[in-house]
């Protein structure tokens, strides 16, 4: 009856004529067994009809003939009742397991919750009692209300049990916004994927729909979650990471699984070690993926060549910027779980780098993949070993095309030494191939190409002589392909592999074709965006086929010529409307475009330092510190040798990238050089003008940098840069802003405005609208500081600067709080510290808590302001110091009724003339104190705070 009334007996369909007949049917199903008076039924089914019970009578009379058994409806004129027991019926049934599912969940059996769940809610149909007439109405709101609540304890057991339900529940919650407990599982499961900016996101959401559409707030489970979230409540439990899905079934492994996952409870670090081929990785990600309770990072290092690349490329896994310090200060906070791949190439800079996380943070565990040992003390050595020939057997038929006869098989991959990478490989080939002719061409390659002399490992000799069959099976044009994608050791963009292919003499209308026949045979991976890459083995087999054809150089120049290529037009795409386009090739491309610098250094370093000059912006923008380096190699690589205008340039850019970071020193030397160098080339003279304006500005030097920008703003009205011009004059308002200048800022925030008229870059006019909102701020136009500033987070979100929207949130926050908004302006805020933490900037992180921590105060929620400013007066401990740290220690010292502290805080705020500051030490001394003068100088000084704090902020003022 939850949909068409449908009715069986003896599991055959029995016809109901529809109309009053089927409802007289529902009426008494529903009833299941207890009788229903007769008025009742003429009232229900005919209401506001004039009715008799003779009308009743014929179909009753017709509902049993329907039936075929005139018992099952018994009774007479007083009534009638339907002989069947209540599990027969399905409302009954669902309203039954709503209980029942509710129990298993709460002892604990998610799987059976999910089952039950899964199977009552099939039997719903689109509409509830569909042949129902109004009188129905109490009892479909009841079944629906079953029908969510067996949704909801569906999605808590399936989340419990570590799927992903993030998609469904957004459905689900846009379907019924109402539902809080919706909203709770959604906001846990984005949170538990390690998505928490996007968990406090979401209860933003939930608290304006309900504030602005029923006039109500959250209910206090929903708030109490936004708290734990705020305070990473462990109890929360955490599912994040970056593991892929295994692109196919592992066989015969659950063994292993187990085994690794009882090492890493009670080991740090684990090691499993084995030949290429054996299946390593495919392992790792498998175990990792059991683990619902950590986040689990995977760290591909087959691309790197060092002790940079490797940190690197574990920055850019977990998403972090800063460095070394940001990752491990990520790792410190949780546990965690990472999987180095692929360590035994770089086995020196992995030992480094797992002994200092280890050091630095004591919940995280290590699981690595390598060919040989790390040789760490306290390192729990897993040896994989190579499947059993059954497992094997098994492996081979779920991959081959084509069944074979099995001893033949069994023959096969007795042959293949039960390497999976081989029998796959092997099973491939049944494409085209029977199971005979592949054994038969086989035991050949290995007679042919293992070498008992070798003291290599055996198992690698037999992954080399089952690659080596492979490629000789090849058409001639198949295995320059394999060469070509050899060259790029982060996988190849189809462009980028025809260009090569062509320099191997391989047609350009043939390229398509050689790459898809690679990838249907299994040796090339396609990876989404459309992306080409080898298996590490088959790669290494590839290059050295590459060097004994004689033609690495030829294929590494045309590499790097493509690199080249692509690096001319970076700048300018970057600073264009396709500039998404342009940041997602250079961060895609990271790995390759290091290769071709490396390459460059020895064999063409002018085409380097062009290479590093071209994506040195799109470096800038992406917040990559390690571009300073890269340009800096290239650059001392060319010498003296490269034109003075690109050394500056490098130069220019390096310091950028080094200010970015902190690294001052530097970055003065760096402009300096570059003045030197382009001395008579306005242009350039006028970018180490404002360049340098931007290093001086973090030092607060505000006078200095509106100097320089004037400097560069006088060159500019005889040089046409508009983009320059622009760039500019935003360092001018920022200065002029910074220093109390609001005329200087106003004439510069036109001159921006004039020149984005001709220019359409996404970053400038973020910058733009992050600039016209803290203006709007100074000025006290707090609504439009919000709209400005509102809407430089959210681009900046959405383009993926990072950084960028961390802090525009933390400004966006603090305007929110002065336009009056004190709940909106404390979300935002959390959500910039979480943001922040998630790029692996701790500093602004810190900025962030404190401005937290002020605005939770003013809100009254003491112990939530407490730990904010705690997490950050501990980083600004440890750091040395950060911006509005003394704004911090004086509210922590407020909180703590700490007059010494206070005292000494407020004389150094009156040296500074830090005007918050003193308005907060004042107010908390004269409560503590009682000497209410000292209100009326805090009052006084409100008048340079305003910008800044509000009279809500004065906790201590209006506590008397």
């Amino acid at each position: 009856m939850l949909g068409p009334v449908e009715v069986r007996r003896d599991g055959r369909p029995v016809p109901i004529p529809r109309g009053k007949t089927a409802e007289l049917l529902v009426h008494l199903a529903l009833a299941a067994g207890t009788p229903v008076r007769a008025d009742r039924l003429l009232d229900d089914l005919w209401a506001g009809s004039p009715t008799n019970r003779n009308t009743l009578q014929q179909k009753v009379a017709r509902l049993r003939r329907s039936l075929g058994d005139p018992s099952l409806v018994a009774g007479g004129d007083d009534g009638y009742r339907l002989a069947i027991e209540p599990d027969t019926v399905d409302a009954h049934r669902v309203l039954r397991e709503v209980g029942a599912a509710a129990a298993l969940f709460d002892d604990g059996d998610h799987a059976a919750a999910a089952a039950a769940t899964a199977a009552a809610l099939a039997l719903f149909g689109e509409d509830v009692l569909p042949s129902a007439g109004d009188w129905a109405a109490p009892q479909r709101a009841r079944l629906e209300e079953a029908r969510m609540q067996l949704t909801e304890t569906r999605f808590a057991a399936r989340l419990r049990l570590g799927e992903d339900v993030i998609g469904e529940l957004d459905a689900a919650v846009a379907t019924a916004p109402y539902r809080e407990e919706l909203w709770e599982l959604l906001i846990t499961a984005l949170y538990r994927e390690g998505r928490q900016a996007e968990a406090l996101a979401a209860y933003q959401r939930v608290r304006t729909r309900l504030a602005n559409e029923l006039g109500l707030e959250p209910g206090p489970r929903l708030k109490e979650l936004e708290h734990q979230i705020l305070t990473q409540d462990q109890a929360l439990g955490v599912r994040a990471g970056n593991l892929p899905s295994l692109a196919a079934e592992l066989v015969a492994r659950d063994g292993e699984i187990a085994a690794l996952r009882d090492l890493l409870v009670r080991n740090r670090l684990v090691e499993i070690v084995g030949p290429g081929g054996i299946g390593k990785t495919a392992l790792a990600i498998a175990t990792g993926r059991t683990l619902a309770d950590v986040p689990v990072w995977l760290i591909r290092l087959e691309a790197a060549q060092g002790p940079d690349d490797v940190l690197d490329t574990a920055v850019a896994a977990l998403g972090v910027v800063g460095g070394e310090a940001a990752l491990q200060e990520r790792l410190r906070r949780t546990e965690a779980v990472l999987i180095l791949d692929n360590c035994e190439h770089v086995v020196d800079a992995a030992v480094a780098l797992v002994e200092r996380l280890l050091d630095a943070a004591p919940t995280l565990r290590v699981l690595c993949t390598s060919q040989v040992p790390l040789e760490l003390s306290d390192e729990a050595v897993f040896e994989l070993a190579p499947l059993t020939l059954e497992d094997a057997v098994e492996l081979f038929a779920l991959r081959s095309v084509r069944a074979g006869d099995r001893e033949q098989v069994r023959e096969l991959c007795r042959s293949l030494d039960g390497l999976p990478l081989a029998i796959e490989l092997a099973a491939a080939r049944t494409r085209t191939l029977s199971v005979e002719q592949i054994k038969r061409r086989l035991d050949d390659r290995f007679t042919v190409l293992s070498d008992p002399g070798s003291r290599k490992p055996e198992r690698r000799r037999a992954l080399r002589a089952t690659i080596g069959w492979s490629y000789e099976l090849l058409f001639p044009d198949d295995q320059r392909g394999l060469w070509a994608l050899a060259a790029f050791p982060g996988g190849a963009p189809l462009a980028a592999a025809e260009s090569v292919l062509g320099a191997l003499d391989v047609p350009s209308e043939a390229a398509i074709d050689v790459v898809s026949r690679l990838a249907g045979r299994s040796l090339v991976i396609v990876e989404e965006p459309t992306r080409y890459r080898l298996l590490e083995s088959i790669r290494a087999f590839a290059l050295e086929a590459l060097a004994e054809a004689g033609l690495t150089e030829r294929a590494l120049d045309a590499y790097a010529a493509w690199y080249a290529e692509q690096a001319a037009s970076s700048t300018e795409g970057v600073r264009s409307a396709q500039q998404a386009e342009h940041l997602a090739f250079a961060r895609a491309e990271r790995a390759n475009i290091d290769s071709a610098l490396v390459w460059c250094e020895v064999n063409d370093p002018l085409r380097g330092l062009h290479i590093a000059g071209g994506f040195g912006w799109a470096w800038i923008v992406l917040g990559d510190a390690r571009g300073a380096q890269r340009l800096l190699a290239a650059l001392a690589a060319a010498g003296a040798t490269a034109p003075p205008r690109e050394r500056a340039n490098a130069l220019l850019l390096a310091a950028w990238i080094e200010a970015s970071s902190g690294h001052l020193e530097p970055a003065h030397h760096h402009i300096a050089l570059a003045a030197d160098l382009v001395r008579g080339d306005r242009d350039l003279e006028a970018r180490c003008a404002y360049y340098l304006a931007y290093v001086v500005s973090h030092h607060g030097d505000w006078g200095d940098a509106l100097a320089l920008t004037d400097r560069a703003e006088a060159i500019y009205v005889e040089v046409d840069r508009p983009w320059d011009r622009a760039a500019n004059a935003l360092f001018a308002s920022r200065a002029a802003i910074s220093a109390g200048d609001i005329e200087r800022a106003a004439a510069a925030r036109d001159e921006v405005q004039r020149c984005l008229e001709i220019i359409d870059d996404p970053w400038l006019r973020v910058r733009r609208d992050a600039m016209l909102g803290e203006l709007a701020r100074v000025e006290l136009r707090f609504d439009e500081a919000v709209t400005y500033l509102g809407r430089a987070a959210e681009t900046s979100g959405r383009l993926g600067y990072l950084q960028t929207e961390a802090y525009q949130l933390t400004s966006l926050g603090r305007a929110q709080c002065q336009a009056g908004d004190y709940d909106s302006g404390a979300a935002t805020l959390g959500l910039a510290v979480a943001k922040a933490e998630g790029t692996g900037d701790v500093r602004l992180a810190a900025l962030g808590r404190v401005h937290l921590g002020r605005v939770l105060r003013a809100l009254g929620r003491t112990a939530d302001a407490g730990a904010a400013l705690e997490a950050a007066a501990a980083f600004h401990r440890d750091a040395g110091g950060g911006e509005q740290q003394a704004l911090g220690d004086t509210l922590l010292a407020a909180l703590d009724s700490d007059s010494e502290r206070l005292t000494a805080l407020l004389q150094e705020a009156q040296r500074d003339g830090n005007a918050p500051v003193e308005v907060f030490a004042l107010d908390a001394l004269a409560r503590l104190t009682g000497n209410h003068s000292l209100y009326v100088t805090a009052d006084a000084r409100m008048d340079s705070a305003a910008h800044f704090i509000t009279e809500r902020d004065r906790v201590d003022r209006h506590a008397d």
